[in-house]
């Protein structure tokens, strides 16, 4: 299993389908009942082109669940992250947003798991999460493998662009590199 954190979201249906559509099981945790609700009901949120045959198949597969709560992620299965770093008005990181979703997701989260970080995330973010959560005695597999689709055709373009991954550790980068290999046409 497989939990997409900001899952119902613009950068996180079209990881999610994809997934579900090569027959993995994933958690949609997101904190928008609004587009949970719309999911769990087989509408789409927002445009998304080739995303509503995906979802009905899915949703007729039992291969989402959707859930809204911390506490509610998928066992000891990857758990991507689709939130982004947000910048001030002098364009410095805001790192306080993803270093408060970790902080709530971390009780959940088991030592040896992959993280995969998955959004517009400031230049250096990766490595200080990972070095945030080895000052909190965790040891997790952080990874990065950037979204680099367009809104709207994100379900289209992740089956043919190549995806990037990088990780803080050889074994961040190979298990993050397996996973997005089950979707993406070729791994840099």
């Amino acid at each position: 299993d497989l939990t997409v954190v900001g899952g119902a979201g613009h950068v996180g249906i079209p990881l999610v389908l994809s997934f579900a559509a090569k027959g993995l099981r994933v958690n949609v945790n997101d904190l928008n009942l609004d587009n949970l609700a719309a999911l769990k009901s087989g509408r789409l949120p927002f445009i998304e082109y080739g995303a509503g045959e995906l979802l009905t198949d899915a949703l007729r597969d039992q291969r989402l669940s959707f859930t809204s709560k911390p506490g509610e992620i998928s066992g000891p299965g990857p758990v991507i992250v689709t939130i982004g770093t947000p910048v001030d008005e002098f364009l410095n990181p805001e790192r306080q947003v993803i270093q408060d979703c970790i902080d709530v997701l971390l009780p959940h989260l088991r030592d040896g798991q992959l993280l995969v970080l998955r959004s517009t995330l400031y230049p250096g973010t990766t490595d200080w999460i990972n070095a945030y959560l080895g000052r909190k005695g965790r040891r997790l597999k952080v990874a990065f493998c950037p979204e680099r689709i367009v809104q709207g055709h994100g379900v289209e373009e992740l089956a043919r662009m190549p995806q990037i991954v990088s990780g803080t550790s050889a074994e961040a980068a190979e298990e993050a590199a397996a996973l997005f290999r089950i979707i993406a046409p070729e791994i840099v």
